[in-house]
């Protein structure tokens, strides 16, 4: 059986009623094996509460219990050989062999033909690592370490020997040492400071705690400001466990009031979309920067972020980030004021202040602050790529953010690099480049999962990215999980844009009431929000088309209207223009104007062929030929949909392709049937077009949910109305009806 993957793993902790955020750690600790994951979501259950759900799970017993009963059914000596590997970072043979272990070639073969190692891991993403026998699951690892204090130091100290990597080396010789040591501790800091111009923030954490440790006491602030720079890296990594860390130890040791600060900062920075568990923090973050303007600054930059991400709250973070940018501004921080003017312009881009946000954005531009001092998701040049895709210029777009991702990568902060692969992906989706979308949603989750960052704005994308160029139904289980990990972190902002993917996918698979219910949700959480610019979440067409779909006709005319008034004429909405327009036609059609329909289909087809968004053309010729198929034009319903096929196989659009292909052999397969005739029966009880196509496919023999697929409806809204038919003939099954309507 394969490995459970995350968007499974996530599952079985819901199912165990334990947080999605724990999905990431706890597929890397059972490494996705379906035995170990049942043993620790059983067990993780149980102790639920003793964890808070944010920190990392502390790991039951129960699961290196059963990693070492795995272990215990091969041989001493290849155990022996595999606690070397478990604490060796890229163990392979020749290593092995240099700490004295001669057949660890013949043990290594052995460990792989039982499952406990894979013999060879690629390099993941942003990394450039040598190939090197691997533990799939971290719980395998730490069991297989397992020995005497003694065993472990001689270990550490064979491998500082044996690796070629001089940061290898310290790591090695700094866990080899016992006590305090100013020489082992300045090569750990070196060897941290290394780590992190490779961009290997974590491990650059890693090391400056180890060498904060080896420090001696008589240097307390040369320990200080390798705790502080331990937590920055923390910060950068994502690596919430390491920052806190660094901050009680900093604050233990009496550290100033900056270094504290700026010690939970990282905290909180670490915590990523996770208000919950940072909310604790500011109180004290604003006692611990007095009347010092520029420490002030950087608590106003982090209340704006946590309001942003809260939702309801714009003009609240509008009113931090002005408060960060003059603080910023008298302190003397040009960096900090950068930033602030950065997250000024984006709630004014938020809050619809059109004139504002340029203005800002490009006054932030001008302090000309290198976006790695910012971090690339706090600088205006990311900004400016972010607000080109709300204005659908994603040619430009994509331009600006590739040319920011080199900085990413080399920096090695995560969620940065998360943030531009992220953008990408969408990028990629909009003008039909759906592999590289795919690619680029799948490095994202991947780092994502090994950062320990918040999950859902990753699997928010992950599922934007199948919807356009995967599967329909690994695009719902990545939404389904995006809104659960969000709502649990209380992050407004990714809880729409995972339940607009939710409504958007059971729209495409014909769920009609299950996407109405997730955009009608949408709809609320933007309203919430305070957000007056349409372009930034596009889900308003879609929640068109699955209200009229699920007989909510009026609220769907409500919407649509509205949405009309609010994008008019700006050249950056003509994306939107366009998919309103498509909306407007599925009512129409609904309504029983078929005319009309095709007509805006033709229109919102031209709109986006120029806009070159062949995803979103392809949709408008699959739905002309769902107008012209309940026509009974048949064979213009087949030339639609085969131009939709050819637009979507042009762009590798997987799910659309198969759900086009369907359409097709649906209509191939079936026989014209006999249209019912009687005029008359039909006039005389006022039936409507949709009424009497439902009545027809009824008297035909279809069951509810063949009516429903073949209408494009829910089985819900073909109940409610087959009920108004019975009323309107006055009869009560379905034989009468068959027997009323059939002359």
């Amino acid at each position: 059986m394969s490995p459970a993957d995350i968007t499974e793993t996530a599952a079985m902790l819901g199912a165990a009623g334990l947080p999605a955020r724990w999905a990431a750690p706890v597929q890397r600790y059972c490494g996705g094996h379906r035995g170990l994951l049942d043993v620790c979501c059983r067990a993780l259950a149980a102790a639920a509460p003793t964890h808070d759900g944010h920190s990392r799970p502390h790991w039951p017993p129960q699961v290196r219990e059963a990693a070492g009963a795995w272990l215990a059914s091969v041989p001493v000596e290849v155990r022996e050989t595999l606690r070397v590997a478990a604490l060796a970072r890229y163990p392979d043979a020749d290593l092995l062999r240099q700490t004295g272990r001669s057949a660890a070639e013949e043990h290594l073969a052995h460990a792989v033909r039982a499952g406990l190692l894979t013999d060879y891991v690629a390099a993941g993403p942003g990394e450039a690592v040598p190939p090197h026998a691997h533990f799939p699951a971290e719980a395998l690892a730490e069991a297989a370490a397992v020995g005497t204090t003694a065993e472990r130091l001689d270990i550490h100290r064979a491998l500082a020997e044996a690796v070629p990597d001089p940061v290898q080396q310290a790591w090695h010789r700094a866990l080899a040492q016992g006590t305090p040591h100013q020489g082992v501790a300045e090569d750990t800091a070196q060897a941290g400071a290394a780590a992190r111009e490779n961009g290997e923030r974590g491990r650059a954490a890693e090391l400056m705690l180890l060498a904060a440790r080896l420090t001696p006491t008589s240097h307390l602030g040369l320990r200080l400001e390798r705790l502080s720079a331990a937590a920055a890296d923390a910060a950068a990594a994502g690596r919430a466990d390491l920052a806190q860390d660094a901050a009680a130890r900093i604050a233990a040791g009496r550290g100033s009031p900056a270094q504290q600060l700026h010690a939970l900062l990282a905290v909180a920075d670490a915590h990523g979309q996770d208000l919950a568990a940072v909310e604790p923090l500011f109180a004290t973050a604003r006692r611990l920067a007095a009347a010092d303007p520029a420490l002030l600054a950087a608590v106003e930059l982090r209340a704006a972020i946590q309001a942003n991400i809260r939702g309801g709250a714009a003009d609240r973070a509008l009113h931090h980030a002005g408060t960060a940018t003059e603080l910023a501004r008298q302190g003397g921080d040009l960096p900090l004021e950068a930033a602030a003017l950065t997250m000024r312009a984006r709630m004014e881009r938020v809050l619809g202040h059109a004139d504002n946000a340029p203005a800002t954005l490009a006054q932030a531009l001008s302090l000309a602050v290198p976006p790695l001092r910012l971090g690339i998701r706090n600088s205006p040049e990311f900004l400016f790529a972010r607000h080109s895709v709300f204005d659908g210029r994603l040619a430009e777009a994509r331009q600006s953010l590739l040319a920011l991702l080199p900085a990413a990568q080399a920096a090695g902060e995560a969620e940065d690099l998360v943030e531009v692969w992220r953008s990408l992906a969408e990028v990629d989706c909009g003008l039909g480049a759906c592999e590289l979308a795919l690619e680029w949603s799948a490095r994202a989750v991947e780092l994502t999962r090994a950062a320990g960052l918040s999950p859902g704005p990753a699997w928010y994308t992950a599922a934007l990215a199948h919807s356009c160029g995967g599967s329909f139904t690994q695009a719902l289980r990545y939404a389904e999980q995006a809104v659960r990990a969000s709502r649990e972190e209380h992050d407004a902002l990714y809880t729409s844009r995972g339940l607009w993917m939710l409504g958007a996918v059971r729209l495409h698979t014909g769920e009609m009431e299950g996407a109405s219910a997730a955009l009608a949700e949408v709809a609320e959480l933007e309203t919430l929000s305070g957000s007056a610019d349409p372009g930034m979440l596009r889900w308003q067409a879609d929640a068109v088309e699955a209200f009229a779909a699920s007989g909510r006709h009026e609220r769907a005319r409500t919407l649509l209207d509205a949405m009309q008034d609010t994008v008019g004429s700006h050249p950056g909405r003509a994306g939107l223009r366009a998919a309103l327009t498509r909306a407007r036609a599925v009512c129409a059609h609904l309504d029983g104007r078929p005319d009309e329909a095709v007509k805006l289909l033709t229109d919102a087809a031209h709109g986006f062929a120029e806009l070159g968004l062949r995803v979103e053309e392809g949709r408008v010729h699959l739905t002309r030929g769902r107008v012209e198929r309940r026509r009974r034009r048949r064979a213009t319903a087949r030339k639609s949909w085969e131009t939709a096929l050819e637009v979507f196989a042009g762009i590798q659009a997987r799910p659309w392709i198969a759900l086009t292909e369907e359409h097709i052999a649906r209509l191939t397969a079936r026989q014209a049937p006999a249209r019912l005739s009687a005029a008359e029966p039909r006039a005389a009880h006022g039936l409507t077009d949709h009424e009497w196509r439902l009545a027809e496919l009824v008297c035909r023999g279809a069951t509810n949910r063949e009516a429903a697929q073949q209408m494009f409806v829910s089985e819900k809204t073909v109940e409610t109305m087959l009920s108004r038919i019975y009323r309107k003939v006055g009869i009560r099954s379905r034989t009468q009806l068959s027997r009323a309507l059939t002359p």
